[in-house]
């Protein structure tokens, strides 16, 4: 008899416990914001498959920025990228990056990118094709 009591006492008690973690977070989080007049950090918006074209003084691509998610944060106005893709076009050749995330700066001119960061450049008459693998890399977008 002893073992099922002690067995129903370790049930209850791990019942007990995560009950209060699941309920604890909420019963914080809610006063704090309410004190604090602060809403939690909502994306306002969502775009799946996005594409973002940016054109020369010339009307050719400067640049092509696609992702399969892009999500705005209106708050500090962060945009966060699921795998992006940027390919630069240079007089010559064409370089394209791609990356498990990335990150834009709120006025658009820095593009970071983190997370398996694979770089490619084509070869021109000078110099062979250029593979580069990195953890981070910071783009800055020229205008």
């Amino acid at each position: 008899m002893g073992r099922w009591l002690s067995r129903f006492l370790l049930l209850a008690g791990l019942l007990l416990f995560s009950g209060l973690f699941w309920w604890l977070p909420d019963a914080l989080v809610r006063p704090a914001l309410i004190f604090t007049h602060t809403a939690p950090a909502r994306p306002d918006y969502y775009i799946d498959h996005a594409k973002l074209t940016a054109m020369n003084r010339h009307g050719r691509p400067r640049f092509i920025l696609t992702a399969e998610r892009l999500v705005h944060f209106p708050r500090n106005h962060q945009t966060i990228l699921i795998k992006p893709r940027l390919m630069q076009f240079a007089r010559h050749t064409v370089t394209t990056t791609t990356a498990r995330r990335g990150y834009v700066s709120p006025h658009g001119h820095i593009l970071i990118m983190r997370g398996a960061v694979r770089v490619f450049r084509g070869a021109t008459a000078r110099v062979g094709p250029t593979h580069v693998r990195t953890h981070s890399l910071t783009v800055h977008l020229r205008s």
